[in-house]
């Protein structure tokens, strides 16, 4: 009986504790690059913490159609763990799988580790850099497998202008460790005018380059504008 009294009690204090952030996305996109079209897309990020742990789970699809042929297909999923190591300072591990027809990319996985500093923190301003390494592995849907060992870099900046309207905007650097041709970066700006305390408006540009794609795809450089409706809570 004590011991079932013990671990309910733990229990409890562990829910006390714990804190769950959501936040979900539709849209609409234009995107240029490999793709050209029209389209929907969906987001998905969700974040529960308890007593210095994090876990977060993200998924994003895009799908879109251009005079009645399917011209976008993308799909991702992750899930990361965070701990807390001091006010300012994270360590983390995370894996990625991606799917992109159109830039010839049948399975993607990315294995994250490293660490996450906070540079600022307050209500208006928050901004925060990443380094770690990563491990890629591609199977291609005209050829081979590929993979690669990457330097990580991720910088995130918010800034609250006014109660109801702030920017975001984060850029991510991979170099890639032996080749030195073999490097991408993904960058994107976010103006989010908040509706009510749950749901906001968002305009966001989102650039990927890729200087060394898989053969046979087109374009380095793919570019998405999306006007979507947040719901966060």
């Amino acid at each position: 009986m004590k011991k079932y009294l013990l671990c309910l009690t733990s229990i409890l204090c562990l829910q006390a504790h714990a804190e769950f952030k959501n936040e979900s996305e539709l849209g609409y996109a234009s995107a240029n690059g490999n793709s050209k079209t029209l389209s929907l897309v969906a987001k998905q990020a969700s974040d529960y913490s308890f007593t210095g742990n994090v876990i977060g789970l993200k998924a994003r699809y895009l799908n879109g159609r251009a005079n009645g042929v399917e011209n976008v297909r993308y799909f991702m999923t992750g899930l990361r763990y965070e701990r807390e190591l001091g006010s300012q300072f994270n360590v983390f591990a995370g894996e990625t799988f991606e799917k992109d027809k159109f830039a010839d990319v049948d399975k993607r996985f990315s294995t994250d580790v490293g660490g996450k500093y906070k540079i600022l923190d307050t209500e208006k301003t928050k901004f925060f850099t990443e380094l770690g390494y990563r491990y890629k592995h591609e199977n291609r849907i005209a050829g081979p497998f590929n993979h690669g060992n990457y330097i990580r870099n991720y910088n995130e900046w918010e800034y609250k202008w006014t109660p109801s309207f702030s920017t975001k905007y984060w850029l991510e650097l991979l170099p890639n460790l032996s080749v030195t041709n073999d490097w991408q970066y993904n960058t994107e700006l976010s103006l989010i005018a908040a509706i009510n305390s749950v749901f906001s408006m968002q305009a966001s540009g989102t650039v990927r380059y890729d200087h060394e794609p898989a053969p046979g795809v087109r374009y380095k450089t793919e570019s998405l504008l999306t006007s979507s409706l947040v719901a966060k809570f």
